[in-house]
């Protein structure tokens, strides 16, 4: 591959960089006051990173049993752990972690739009529309605006596709040896970027053969291997009723897959729709669930037809989108988060298959349907242009529209508020040691320092309707870890629901203390009453005192 001049690399570096430095002072100003934990994740990473910055290794040390973080990658708490240690105060190291973040988008834009221009996918002019389009967003800003690792999980992806398309013709060992180590570091962010490393590990393997992708994926394991062994050994740690949400992601899978082979194409279905509809949803909003399909489905073939053009200068990055896609289709989480990530890239693909449309139109109509002022260039292929054009001119209408409004504030705010009464409740009236149970429980365990568990038991996600748990399992789990409060939002039936028949089950099991203005219920337990001997019969799966 023959790279650009020393004059248009500086001029793509810096086109890449005034996109970053705008993406990241967006990224920056979307951070809100909103607690950490809203997210459920964000309060994780952040105890994660806690935890290594006071060396307790990477554990979860706010429940009441000691257990391993084998669900969360760990590059992304690894990043915030140095602002424990650096900053004065939690409220500090909190706010300077979202800052970080803010940083971290503006970096993944940057690198974005240095992939499309360096790699001759489209020019630099129409590359900064896209990265600006795709990344000043209101969907981006929402896994911006808390502390999840989408931002870092970017920055890192990017650069290992270009990296990877940028390899040259005979590439050193040491070369491919920092191609698949990158890719591996992407996988160390978020466990889907098992979809970075096939779609590198591929491209090398086209390009450069079986040698060259046996050293890049040598050193993608090698990366990996650490991470792969403790995550292994920990999930056999983790009681049957933590997996769902403490578990790791391969332990809930087979428990799916045991219950009913079925059940898998259930969750594919769900999920291919939801993905259909989301990105439907980012072009045409509030059109309909059957239209917004339909639209998400074209933009996927236009995107399918942009990959196929560039496949031959760069294929790890035409493929990575459909390596990405086959395992958010068939897990066993909803996609739409997921979804929001690849947007810009499939936006890029589709302006691809845009721009090769409009120059086919041209050869084969050349001297046909001919305007007088401008001659040369057919009728259609001007169409063609002109509606790629609207197109982006709406988007970035929609785009900006959503961020003036900060559409990612009220769902964050929304949460924030009802968590914050039971942070003020819980500190006020509760023991330092007295184990709280809440839907958003990392929430309460950062901000109180108390040990918390979740307040639902749910084995497989609720968005599924599938998995209802055992009878007594929601009992099991407060009695087992000694739950001695349950907080529970009353609006909210999903959450409500479970601790109704909990209260059915076990008459006198949870006595109503305080309802708190925002509508939250708080519970004493009364754990003699929990531990019936139904319960106490079964144990929780290896729970360690």
């Amino acid at each position: 591959m023959n790279g650009p001049g020393p004059g248009q690399r500086r001029s793509r570096l810096l086109l890449a960089a005034v996109v970053g430095i705008i993406v990241a002072a967006v990224g920056i100003w979307a951070q809100n006051d909103a607690l950490v934990g809203v997210n459920y994740d964000d309060g994780i990473y952040a105890l994660l990173a806690k935890a290594l910055a006071d060396g307790d290794g990477y554990r979860l040390t706010f429940l009441p049993v000691d257990l391993p973080g084998v669900k969360y990658p760990p590059l992304y708490p690894l990043s915030l752990a140095p602002f424990w240690l650096l900053a004065g105060s939690q409220e500090a190291a909190l706010f300077a972690m979202k800052l970080a973040n803010g940083f971290y988008i503006g970096v993944a834009a940057g690198l974005f739009a240095f992939l499309l221009m360096d790699l001759g996918i489209i020019a630099s002019s129409l590359a900064v529309v896209l990265a600006l389009l795709g990344f000043v967003a209101g969907s981006i800003m929402l896994v911006t605006s808390g502390l999840l690792s989408e931002p870092l999980y970017l920055a890192l992806l990017f650069l290992s596709l270009w990296l990877t398309d940028r390899t040259a013709v005979r590439p050193t060992p040491a070369r491919l040896f920092a191609v698949g180590a990158l890719a591996g570091l992407v996988f160390l962010t978020r466990s889907v970027g098992v979809a970075a490393m096939a779609a590198v590990l591929f491209a090398v393997w086209y390009r450069h053969g079986r040698r060259s992708s046996a050293i890049a994926a040598s050193a993608a394991a090698l990366v990996v291997a650490p991470w792969t062994v403790f995550s292994l050994i920990g999930s056999s740690r983790i009681p049957e009723l933590l997996v769902p949400i403490y578990g790791s992601y391969t332990r809930s899978y087979l428990a799916l897959v045991a219950e009913s082979p079925l059940a898998v194409l259930e969750v594919g279905s769900a999920n291919v729709g939801a993905i259909l509809q989301t990105l439907g949803g980012k072009l045409v909003p509030e059109a309909g669930a059957l239209l917004e399909s339909l639209i998400g489905a074209a933009l996927i073939v236009l995107a399918v037809l942009g990959s196929r053009r560039v496949f031959q200068t760069a294929p790890a990055t035409a493929t990575y989108a459909w390596f990405y896609l086959l395992p958010i289709s068939l897990w066993i989480f909803p996609p739409f988060r997921f979804v929001f990530i690849l947007f810009p890239l499939l936006l890029a693909l589709a302006a691809v298959s845009f721009l090769t449309l409009a120059e086919r139109a041209g050869k084969a109509l050349q001297g046909k349907w001919e305007l007088p002022l401008v001659r040369g260039r057919p009728l259609p292929r001007l169409a063609i242009l002109a509606l790629g054009v609207l197109l982006l001119v709406h988007q970035a209408y929609l785009e900006i529209g959503a961020v003036r409004a900060r559409v990612w504030d009220g769902a964050q705010y929304a949460k924030s508020a009802p968590g914050a009464e039971v942070v003020d409740w819980v500190v006020a009236n509760t023991e330092p040691d007295a184990v709280v149970a809440f839907e958003f429980d990392p929430l309460v365990a950062l901000h109180t320092g108390r040990p918390v568990i979740p307040n639902n038991y749910v084995p497989v996600h609720s968005w599924y309707g599938r998995g209802d748990p055992p009878d007594g399992s929601l009992a099991r789990l407060f009695a087992e870890l000694g739950a001695r409060y349950v907080a529970v939002r009353r609006y909210i039936p999903a959450a409500t629901g479970p601790i109704d028949r909990l209260m059915g089950d076990y008459p006198g099991g949870l006595e109503l203390l305080h309802v708190t203005p925002g509508g939250v219920l708080i519970f004493e337990t009364d754990l003699e009453v929990l531990r019936a001997p139904d319960v106490s019969d079964n144990d929780m799966g290896g729970v360690e005192e």
